[in-house]
């Protein structure tokens, strides 16, 4: 099985500096760039997102996951590389990585998202030029060994078992031999008392919703939940997770690691493998770093993790996952060489 990932944390400001000079240097430009685009109205076709954008990528959070992509990228690609951002949203990402003068790709499945895209001139505002598509990262169009890296950066949590490995799967099918993947995910520290920490996350979550009227919402996330554990009984997964839940120890040690074959890659940056080690305590420190982030966005205790991935012959027909997909055609996506 791979190694674990890579726990993204900074304990201060000093600490949080140092480690995110990469997205201070490469980041920080394009979104300045971006920022006045929309102030002085240049954009032929601004999308209400980009404002949102604006403050996620410049959060503790994400610029710790900007960072440890760029520092393992920037020591792998060579000019001429294809590169491969997987599920780009609206951020100025892939134009990072073709400002070192590689071939950049930037896919979302979100097709209104890519077209707005496309028609606001991204060119003019960052100065490099990306291939935007609009692409399932579950069965992408690509041919096979399309990419010599690809950045899957904050995708995976937003899709339940076994869509997650879904996309792993295809991210391996696209990239080369020895092509690097990198992959960040949102990871939730277990609590000391797991049933206890869940069960009082959700009854704070239900109530919440009660409160506002929501009951339909807490109809969905009962479905989603049930949904989660009827994968598990089917063999399709060996934990239970649904749409935009954090993952935790087991989901990655039961689901996402044994389908990451190849050889892992160190990260140039300090960070610990140590999962096990992380508490909710560590998460509140770093959103702490940026007062100006709405109070429930870290109610859950999130911290960034990460992976850095060389491809290697891929023997996917030997995994668990390939078994129960053969013998259900529910999830027949399609079938890697």
């Amino acid at each position: 099985m791979a190694e674990m990932p890579y726990l993204l944390y900074a304990d201060g400001a000093a600490s949080l500096r140092r480690l995110t000079t990469s997205f201070e240097r490469f980041m920080e430009p394009l979104l300045a760039a971006l920022e006045t685009s929309i102030d002085s109205r240049v954009m032929t076709a601004p999308l209400t997102e980009l404002r949102e954008y604006l403050d996620v990528c410049r959060r503790p959070f994400r610029r710790l996951e900007y960072s440890f992509a760029m520092d393992a990228l920037s020591r792998h690609l060579q000019p001429g590389d294809r590169y491969l951002d997987a599920g780009c949203g609206a951020t100025p990402f892939a134009h990072a990585m073709a400002g070192w003068h590689v071939e950049a790709v930037a896919c979302d499945a979100d097709g209104r998202l890519i077209e707005a895209l496309r028609a606001s001139g991204p060119e003019r505002i960052y100065g490099t030029f990306v291939n935007y598509a609009t692409e399932d990262l579950r069965e992408t169009s690509f041919p096979d060994a399309s990419f010599d890296a690809i950045s899957c950066i904050s995708v995976l949590e937003h899709l339940p078992a076994p869509e997650d490995q879904r996309v792993i799967r295809e991210l391996m099918r696209i990239l080369r031999p020895h092509g690097i993947l990198v992959i960040t995910l949102d990871f939730t520290p277990s609590p000391t008392s797991p049933m206890v920490g869940r069960w009082r996350y959700y009854a704070h979550r239900v109530a919440s919703l009660a409160r506002n009227r929501q009951f339909f919402e807490i109809a969905r996330g009962a479905a989603r939940k049930i949904r989660a554990r009827q994968v598990v009984q089917r063999g399709l997964a060996r934990q239970p997770r649904s749409a935009n839940q954090c993952f935790e120890v087991e989901h990655l040690e039961r689901d996402i690691l044994p389908l990451l074959e190849g050889e892992p890659v160190d990260s140039g940056l300090p960070f610990t493998r140590d999962l096990r080690s992380a508490t909710s305590a560590h998460a509140m420190r770093l959103w702490s770093l940026q007062p100006a982030v709405p109070g429930r966005v870290h109610e859950r205790a999130v911290l960034p993790a990460g992976y850095i991935l060389r491809r290697a012959a891929w023997a996917a027909e030997t995994t668990w996952f390939a078994q129960a997909e053969a013998t259900d055609p529910a999830i027949g996506i399609r079938s890697l060489p």
